[in-house]
């Protein structure tokens, strides 16, 4: 299998083409890339929160 970097682009260029198997490759390895590195929107969410706290208090 072939390693496809997931970009947001390469998933909506999947769903475009509407290929079954590729689609399921996208999944399993979006799937993989949450189980290693996990929910990475969230935590830079967090992170935002976090940073915002610390500035207002240097303030």
């Amino acid at each position: 299998m072939a390693i496809i970097v997931l970009y947001g682009q390469t998933i909506t260029d999947g769903i475009a083409k509407g290929d079954l198997a590729e689609l399921q490759r996208l999944e399993a390895q979006a799937e993989a890339h949450l189980k290693e590195y996990g929910d990475i929107p969230t935590l830079l969410a967090l992170l935002k929160v976090e940073i915002a706290k610390l500035e207002g208090r240097a303030k």
